[in-house]
């Protein structure tokens, strides 16, 4: 029982590095539809699940609410940054 053990021990000890540096990090994702709709008392509620307007408006028939764009999408986007040219100047020596 004690060699049982020691070696469950031991195949831990190996696998447990293989399984820390294999995982990989959660990230947020950010939709670009967004469905907003009143439910009872909960009062106006939001889900930004969707990738098209066609998609978020089924999800939408039965519960009377309305899409748009998400605003956080946009904004999530990185802006690109146009780096002025250089100059170059001309040395007479």
């Amino acid at each position: 029982m004690k060699k049982y053990a020691l070696m469950l021990a031991a195949a831990a000890l190996l696998a447990a590095p293989a399984l820390l540096t294999s995982a990989t990090r959660a990230e947020a994702v950010q939709y670009p539809v967004c469905l907003s709709y009143v439910e009872g008392w909960s009062g106006m509620i939001e889900r930004c699940e969707y990738t098209s307007i066609q998609q978020c408006q089924m999800s939408a028939l039965g519960l009377n609410g309305s899409c748009y764009d998400n605003w956080r999408y946009a904004y999530a986007q990185p802006v690109p940054v146009e780096r002025p040219l250089k100059r170059r100047y001309r040395r007479d020596y």
